[in-house]
């Protein structure tokens, strides 16, 4: 069946269909016409016969003498039967001439020739030998054969007739040649056929096969144009079809790739729904913020769709999950198929960073306000009792004094403090590392606090040992670390603990080891205490107030040197600072 879908054995089969048909009828029409014409002309050939033989007996003096001649020149084959009236006596001893005798006397039509002296011809079947014949009867009306006219006829008759036997050959014959010349014609008709087919069909198989492949997604198939006609017209066509169809896809799959970019590298949730909610378009943002909605949040997010397809307008919503907040704004797209069916795109933006800059801006407020609130009260009221004279003595006034001086040097510390992590909020921190030995700076630690621990009873080891190895690092800013850290270390101790520094390094850092001995800090505090602002105040054994900012810049400053600064600590046991600064690249 699928051989005979072929377009080519299709238009094969209709010419060789049509050939066929019209050979069967020609042949049929022109066999049919061979035998009417020469049964015709057999008939009328022995019809001039009869006319004659019945001219000449008629105008014969001697009837019998002319009757004989006409008999030796007629039979043959060719038989003649002359009959003065339709009751002559059959003495013939020729079967054929007996069994047209008795044709003729039983045949009612051959009355009219003695009668009214009408021609007459027929077909007669004889059976000769077992072999059934036809033959041609002719009955040609004559005068005056019988004189006397004793049985009362008016006219006497001449019988002349011929087997068609041979005829029937000829038109056999006749039959054969035209069969014969209507097959090689069919034959030669079917390969000029198939040719012509195949040749008139090429152009159209190769469109089919350039359009399988375009419909397979390859538009840069060309069909060669090899004819100015209609299927070379419609090559043409498709060529440009495929060429404007590679054009439309380039500029879509363009788009769609740049679409996908813009989508994907946004900062926010980007979320495209159908009107059955089904989602049709994501981002990777989108689909991690997804995974992290609680059944609650799912449940806010489908009546929020709902609310927007039915009002068609766009709708904000805030979300609270766990310690992060989102704000979901959902907008109504009336067309955001291909077929037509509307839908939702929603944007999901993370306002986790802007609460928590929010909340921080708050806290710094408050704590500024309580640092600030603090000094400045004991400011007052020392002031307030030197000036209104209620501290008279030298040794009050004195320590009033020294009160304030300690609280104008805690606030010029609180407000310098305050001034750098401004300073690096606003402008970012700046580090300028260099290749150097560390063990300059660990001389100089040693030497800052050496007069410190003589005062304060502590031990103290801030210079290990660590032949000349470079480090890759910004002095001031490490120096500025170690300070924090250092008096962080001596308020947290005793005399007799003690403060020292160590070192190690990995394959690609170096460290710092900042230990000491004090007491220590609990652990619910351990998470918190590079956050600003944040002090341990139950832990303090001195009377030293810090700002609660010096760990923050720490962490800062090592941040900025791609590092990392840790801290472990145990109730009435100490703490250790742990510094991870990367090693140089000596590739490079």
């Amino acid at each position: 069946m699928s051989r005979l879908n072929n377009v080519v054995i299709k238009l094969w089969l209709t010419i060789i269909f049509i050939v066929t048909t019209v050979l069967i009828l020609l042949s049929a029409t022109l066999v049919t016409f061979i035998q009417s014409y020469f049964t015709q002309e057999t008939e009328d050939s022995l019809l001039k016969d009869a006319k004659r033989i019945s001219q000449l007996v008629a105008t014969s003096d001697n009837k019998a003498t002319a009757v004989e001649h006409s008999r030796k020149l007629i039979e043959g084959p060719v038989g003649l039967i002359i009959m003065n009236d339709k009751h002559m006596p059959n003495n013939n001893q020729d079967v054929t001439k007996r069994k047209m005798f008795k044709e003729i006397k039983s045949n009612k039509d051959y009355n009219r020739v003695f009668d009214e002296g009408k021609q007459i011809s027929e077909h007669v079947p004889v059976s000769v030998n077992g072999q059934q014949r036809t033959y041609v009867l002719i009955g040609y009306p004559s005068k005056n054969l019988n004189a006397n006219n004793e049985k009362g006829n008016n006219y006497s008759g001449v019988f002349i007739y011929q087997d068609l036997k041979t005829l029937e050959d000829t038109n056999n014959l006749i039959t054969i040649i035209i069969l014969v010349i209507a097959i090689i014609s069919l034959a030669i008709t079917t390969v000029f056929a198939f040719f012509l087919s195949s040749r008139i069909t090429k152009p159209l198989r190769n469109l089919r096969t350039q359009a399988l492949k375009v419909s397979k997604g390859d538009y840069s198939q060309i069909v060669p144009v090899n004819s100015r006609d209609e299927i070379g017209e419609l090559s043409r066509a498709f060529n440009t079809m495929s060429s404007e169809i590679q054009q439309h896809i380039d500029a879509l799959s363009s788009s769609k790739n740049i679409r996908d970019s813009l989508i994907n590298s946004m900062v926010e949730g980007v979320l495209g729904f159908n009107d059955k909610k089904e989602i049709i378009l994501s981002n990777d943002m989108a689909q991690n913020i997804i995974q992290i909605l609680d059944d609650y949040s799912l449940d806010k997010l489908d009546r929020q769709k709902e609310l927007t397809l039915k009002d068609q307008k766009t709708q904000f919503e805030e979300y609270e999950i766990n310690t992060r907040y989102f704000v979901i704004i959902t907008s109504y797209i009336e067309q955001i198929q291909p077929d037509g069916t509307s839908g939702i795109v929603a944007v999901i933006r993370d306002m986790t960073n802007e609460h928590n800059m929010d909340q921080m801006k708050k806290d710094f407020i408050a704590n500024v306000s309580h640092e600030l609130r603090t000094p400045i009260s004991l400011l007052q009221g020392y002031t307030e009792s030197i000036v209104d004279g209620i501290v008279t003595e030298p040794d009050e006034i004195h320590e009033s004094l020294s009160i304030v001086l300690d609280e104008t040097k805690r606030l010029n510390r609180l407000v310098n403090e305050l001034l750098n992590v401004a300073r690096m909020d606003a402008e970012g921190l700046t580090v300028d590392k260099k290749v150097q030995p560390i063990d300059r700076l660990l001389n100089k630690m040693q030497l800052k606090y050496q007069k410190l621990a003589l005062d304060l009873e502590l031990s103290i080891d801030l210079n290990p040992n660590t032949d000349g190895e470079l480090w890759f690092y910004d002095s001031d800013r490490i120096e500025q670390v170690l300070t924090n850290l250092i008096d962080n270390a001596t308020r947290y101790t005793d005399p007799g603990d003690s403060i020292t520094i160590s070192c190690g390094e990995t394959d690609t850092e170096n460290i710092l080891y900042i230990t000491d001995t004090g007491s220590g800090i609990a652990p619910e505090h351990l998470q918190q205490v590079f956050d600003r602002f944040y002090k341990v105040d139950a832990s303090r054994k001195r009377g030293k107030q810090g700002t609660g900012l010096g760990l923050f810049i720490c962490r800062m400053i090592i941040d900025g040197h791609d590092g990392s600064i840790d801290v472990k600590s145990e109730l009435s046991k100490g703490t250790q600072f742990i510094i991870k600064l990367p090693k140089v690249n000596t590739d490079k």
